[in-house]
């Protein structure tokens, strides 16, 4: 979700829509295994997020990665690499980076040892596991969640914001 939400630019979805189900595995995960769900965000940008944790064309395939489509052409990234293609499809620009939970984990590691802030700092990282959240929230609730784009707070539903929080143990409630 971070290269997603950072390519278009946006912060907060206006409004998160999910479907899917448990069509392949039949067991007791509450999470299904096969969801899409649509992030729509002010000024017309929009991330879609397709999961098929039981397809061999999935995530876990390396040959698979993420693509973000605009309206001047296309990027493809996949491992460490990306393509870019204009709108006619054709190659215009290669490139390769870092990739992965060990650049990730380094990157944590270095900024800790170097007191200095890591690449994404925690307002990214909520940012980015927000829309999971939210996805989740719009999957359980069979519906169409509205949000507030300038926070990502659920926008009067009563039933959705059931699933913003939790009760906690005795002993355990978050401090704040």
């Amino acid at each position: 979700m971070d290269v997603a939400r950072w390519g278009l630019q946006v912060d907060y979805p206006i409004q998160v829509t999910a479907g899917g189900g448990k069509y392949r595995h039949d067991d007791d995960q509450e999470t299904p295994d096969t969801m899409m769900v649509t992030y729509d965000f002010p000024d017309q940008k929009s991330i879609t997020w397709e999961g098929l944790s039981w397809s061999p064309l999935g995530p876990h395939d390396s040959q698979f990665g993420i693509s973000l489509h605009g309206t001047e052409g296309s990027i493809v990234i996949r491992g460490g690499g990306y393509v870019q293609y204009d709108m006619k499809g054709q190659e215009v620009a290669t490139g390769a980076g870092a990739a992965g939970d060990q650049d990730h984990f380094d990157d944590f590691l270095m900024g800790v040892r170097e007191h200095r802030r890591t690449n994404s700092d925690i307002e990214g990282a909520h940012k980015s596991t927000l829309l999971c959240h939210l996805g989740n929230i719009a999957y359980r609730t069979s519906g169409t969640l509205k949000t507030n784009g300038s926070n990502g707070h659920l926008v009067q539903n009563a039933e959705a914001e059931s699933y913003w929080s939790r009760e906690y143990a005795k002993g355990w409630e978050p401090k704040v």
